[in-house]
């Protein structure tokens, strides 16, 4: 990858006034022993992680005998059966059937495990990577990864999750400052934080920034993320919870690759950077890190039901990065020619993404990224006619909170519901441009989308390489 193609590809898809520099000395007073321990259920297993310099080892302690554990999230390519190593050779992890497997070579049943593993990063397929390493000598650790059942999981397991941090770190989780870990974990996990570093905390997020990230950077980001979330609070309601985010570089990555990868947990937004390239330290990567962290900040506050149609994806993940331009832009952190560059990136993306097939079929041809790219366009074009119908007074902020409202109220959240809310806020000319693109399969993608932008206000260049 070159860095025209760095710069160039789309970061993955997991905030007042006061910098969160100004605020740091605030984790101090939020520091707390350790967490509160939690009694363990009767069903519960119990996961102790234990740090180490060179390997971590995970150990399992099951409430009965089981003659196989298996892995809550699935990794069809097998990394655990390839870098963990069972501390009792009677145990193996195999792969079968795309699932990984713990049993005995015996058969015999067992009521307790133990793996030990490399903490480096990993880049997974649809998950997010057990180790996150800090330069600053800190590790985030993702639970998820580790979370076992006796036996195939039903998804509403719990997990006593453990952990005691080497002498002289701590660990942070739930936003916390603890000298040790023990708490229930449910659902997905979550991430915690082991070493030195304490969070920056404001009232509005509570942020862990890689003392490693080039001075400039970091101090970019102490003073972007606390009015990010904010800007949301203020649009959309606070959070049940301060949220976290997690920022770490690791330049020493073993294996000689680069890149990075994010996303979002309940609660958390987080972004590795990992080996070493000169695309990291342009003015242009540190506008898409800005990008990045807008889109998966408002994804918190869009509360996107994970039993949702994969194929209204371009609600959430378009409407991130449409959330994300309004947001920026509200800050002054960028501009609208900024807005006007990605828009055109984006109608060249989606009219290669629709080009065969509608874009609530994008998920079952291939072409995910087009729910990124085409919900992009479409946002951006309700908010364009939904401030021209408002005299400027309401834009896609106002059609996303009168769509959360419909679901608050019962409705679906479905391309109809939302297709309903804004042309509710627009016009029926901006509802037929939507409709149009998620249902229908246009002879000429390009000029429909183009079309359906100007319509709402936005008119941009014609395209260099089609003329259209």
């Amino acid at each position: 990858m070159n860095l025209k193609q760095l710069l160039a590809c789309s970061l993955l898809a997991f905030a007042g006034a006061t910098s969160l520099q100004a605020a740091s000395a605030a984790a101090a007073s939020e520091s707390a022993p350790s967490s509160a321990p939690a009694p363990q259920a009767s069903s519960t297993v119990a996961i102790e992680l234990v740090p180490g310099e060179t390997q971590w080892e995970v150990r399992y302690d099951l409430p009965a005998p089981a003659r196989e554990l298996r892995f809550t999230r699935v990794d069809a390519k097998g990394n655990r059966a390839s870098s963990w190593i069972p501390v009792d050779p009677a145990l193996t992890i195999a792969l079968e059937d795309g699932e990984e497997v713990v049993r005995r070579t015996d058969g015999a049943a067992f009521d307790h495990a133990a793996f030990r593993m490399a903490p480096r990063y990993a880049v997974l397929e649809k998950d997010y990577a057990p180790f996150s390493p800090f330069g600053d000598g800190g590790m985030l650790v993702y639970t998820g990864r580790f979370h076992v059942c006796p036996g195939p999981c039903s998804g509403g397991e719990t997990f006593q999750v453990s952990l005691q941090p080497p002498a002289g770190s701590h660990a942070i989780v739930h936003g916390k400052v603890v000298e040790s870990v023990r708490y229930q974990d449910i659902g997905d996990g979550t991430n915690l934080y082991v070493g030195r570093a304490l969070p920056v905390t404001t009232p509005d997020v509570v942020a862990v920034i890689d003392q490693a990230f080039p001075a400039d950077t970091r101090a970019r980001l102490e003073s972007l993320l606390p009015r990010l979330m904010a800007f949301y609070g203020r649009e959309f309601g606070a959070l049940p919870t301060r949220p976290m985010l997690y920022a770490s570089r690791d330049e020493n990555h073993p294996g000689g690759g680069y890149g990075y990868q994010g996303g979002t947990l309940p609660g958390q937004v987080f972004m590795h950077f990992y080996g070493r390239h000169e695309a990291f330290a342009t003015p242009a990567f540190a506008k898409r890190v800005d990008w990045f962290f807008a889109h998966e900040a408002a994804h918190l506050y869009q509360h996107y039901p994970s039993l949702a149609d994969t194929g209204d994806s371009w609600i959430h993940e378009g409407g991130a990065d449409a959330l994300a331009a309004v947001a920026l832009q509200a800050l002054d952190v960028i501009d609208r020619e900024a807005v006007e560059a990605r828009l055109q990136q984006s109608l060249d993306a989606c009219a290669k993404g629709i080009a065969q097939h509608p874009l609530k079929q994008a998920h079952a041809n291939g072409s995910f990224d087009a729910y990124y790219a085409c919900g992009f366009v479409m946002q951006m074009a309700v908010d364009a006619a939904a401030r021209r119908a408002s005299n400027g007074a309401c834009g896609l902020l106002c059609v996303w909170r009168d769509f959360q409202a419909e679901i608050a109220a019962g409705k679906p959240w479905s391309s109809d519901t939302f297709i309903a809310v804004a042309a509710r806020r627009s016009d029926e000319k901006v509802a037929r441009f939507l409709r149009t693109v998620v249902d229908d399969v246009a002879a000429q993608p390009e000029a429909v989308l183009r079309d359906g932008l100007a319509q709402a206000g936005w008119h941009l260049p014609l395209s260099a390489t089609t003329g259209k």
